[in-house]
Parts: structure tokens; C-alpha cells; sequence
């Protein structure tokens, strides 16, 4: 399933001059990851995926590592390349890396687009205010509507107040049955 407004933004960004970092900001689970996975396919150009979300210190030098793999391909790609870097709150330092990163690349003409991905709200924007005033753009990745919701799980009304709006646990839900048994929703 394609969220299409928030793809077709996306996209559209990422097909324009380098102007801005773009920001997927939301709670777990509504699908900013694979939103983006779609868009970095439809895209075009090289890409370095990288995340922060794993049990090891992702500091400093981590994100300057991932930055740098992601420059070569840019340089080395007429059209640049694009950095995407999930659940970015959790990288020690990161506004301030970022900045330093995403200014040096504009100083140099370094055609390397960024797009950040965030499931805290609050980390993020704080981060995003502090640092990076006037360096990003935040696209508002929220719960999934009834309609979304129907159209990709076939879910009812009764389901979806049942349920929620999370896409990513759709697959498990389970609603009782007459006699304690349980049913899957697919």
C-alpha cells in the first residue's frame, strides 16, 4: 500500500535541487520506513540507507562514517545521491553533526540529499529547532486513516476503533469470537 500524498511529497523534494534536509517525523509503526524505502526505489539515485535504531553506540563518528559513504556515491553520480538515516534521535549528538555535515556539503556543492526519519516527536523537533533552523523541511508522517486502513486490510469501522491506526501490527490483530476463540483480521 502507497500513501500516496506523503509519497508523492516526498518524491517531489527529493526531485528538486538540493534545498533542504527532509525530516519523516511520527510515531512507530505508520510506515515512514517503507514510505521511504518506496521512495528512495522510485527515485533514481544512489542511495545510502543507514540506521541508527541498532543495540550499538551510534555516536559522532558513526554518522560521519554513514555521511561519507554517501558523498562517494554522490560524487560519483551526475544527478547526486541520497542519505537516509532512520530513527536519527537515537544517534548521540545528532543536530549538531548533522548541521556541521549538511553545511559543509553545501559549501562544497556536494549533491547529497538527506532525509531523516524519526519516531520521537518531541527529539526530533527539539533537535530540529536548536540546530537546524532554516536547513529542513518536516513532513508530518501520522496514524493511518479509516480509509487507508480499509483499502489495505479491507478493516471496517468496528475493526479500526477496535484496533487503531497502526499499520505495521495490522497483520496480528486478533478479535474475539463467540466461544473465546480468537480470529486473524486479514
Amino acid at each position: 500500500m502507497r500513501r500516496t500524498p506523503l509519497y508523492s511529497q516526498l518524491l517531489s523534494r527529493l526531485r528538486e535541487p538540493r534545498r533542504f534536509i527532509q525530516v519523516l517525523a511520527g510515531p512507530r509503526q505508520v510506515g515512514k520506513t517503507t514510505l521511504t524505502r518506496q521512495v528512495m526505489e522510485a527515485s533514481g539515485l544512489p542511495v545510502h540507507y543507514a540506521s541508527a535504531d541498532e543495540p550499538t553506540l551510534r555516536d559522532q563518528a558513526w554518522l560521519e562514517q554513514q555521511w561519507d559513504l554517501a558523498r562517494i556515491k554522490a560524487r560519483n553520480h551526475p544527478e547526486g545521491a541520497l542519505l537516509v538515516i532512520d530513527e536519527i534521535q537515537k544517534a548521540a549528538r545528532w543536530p549538531e553533526v548533522v548541521k556541521l555535515l549538511w553545511d559543509a556539503d553545501t559549501h562544497d556543492y556536494t549533491p547529497l540529499k538527506v532525509v531523516l526519519l524519526g519516531s520521537s516527536p518531541l527529539l526530533i523537533q527539539s533537535g530540529l529547532t536548536e540546530s537546524l533552523a532554516g536547513r529542513f523541511e518536516t513532513i508530518p508522517v501520522p496514524h493511518w486513516s479509516f480509509a487507508e486502513m480499509q483499502e489495505a486490510f479491507g478493516w471496517d469501522l468496528e475493526k479500526y476503533l477496535l484496533f487503531g491506526a497502526y499499520p505495521g501490527a495490522a497483520p496480528w490483530r486478533t478479535i474475539p469470537t463467540a466461544g473465546g476463540n480468537t480470529s486473524t483480521t486479514r
